[in-house]
């Protein structure tokens, strides 16, 4: 009997262990249920995030300038460049020169491929070589060398141009200036 009794403690004992890790199975269960729940509506939430992200990049790179924009841009440094140079206002050629600088690198971003030519990689290379001779002769004041150095700075351009498949676009010295509301020559 005292078997029975110490089989009957046990069996109880037992069933108490396993209603009590039954009861705990259940919660866990509900609490893992809570959690993945929580996890797919924070993921859905991300994903949402993520699409309306992707969308306002989108909208964003269709408002952004283009390559043509920035070459019209540059186009119109150097232009205002030549002028400023042309009446020794050295102040504003070294002003249009830094435009056309902040220009070229914008353009560089674009990592833009045109026909296997990479134009980031010519930017890259006008800016070190031509664009860095006319900073030099800027801050000398040698009309002579920097026209020269002008010269050879569209004559770059004008490689790439040839290379990247659009031999029609030629840049040449100006001959008017690019605006009429601006005075060239230095204050005094």
């Amino acid at each position: 009997m005292k078997t029975t009794g110490y089989l009957a403690a046990a069996f109880g004992v037992c069933l108490i262990v396993v209603i009590f890790l039954l009861i705990k199975t259940l919660n866990l269960s509900s609490e893992v249920e809570a959690a993945n729940e929580k996890n797919n509506r924070t993921t859905a939430d991300l994903q949402a995030s993520l699409k309306r992200a992707d969308a306002e990049l989108a909208k964003l790179k269709e408002a952004a300038p283009g390559l043509g924009e920035y070459m019209t841009t540059i186009q119109l440094h150097a232009g205002k460049l030549w002028f400023a140079a042309k009446a020794l206002n050295w102040e504003l050629a070294e002003y249009e020169l830094d435009e056309l600088k902040e220009t070229m690198e914008a353009a560089k971003g674009l990592n833009a491929e045109k026909n296997g030519v990479k134009i980031s990689n010519v930017l890259d290379s006008v800016l070190q070589t031509q664009v860095a001779a006319l900073d030099k002769f800027i801050k000398s004041k040698s009309q002579t060398q920097f026209q020269r150095s002008y010269d050879e700075t569209l004559s770059a351009c004008n490689g790439c141009h040839e290379s990247a498949g659009y031999r029609f676009i030629r840049i040449v010295r100006p001959t008017a200036p690019p605006v009429t509301n601006q005075r060239w020559e230095a204050s005094k």
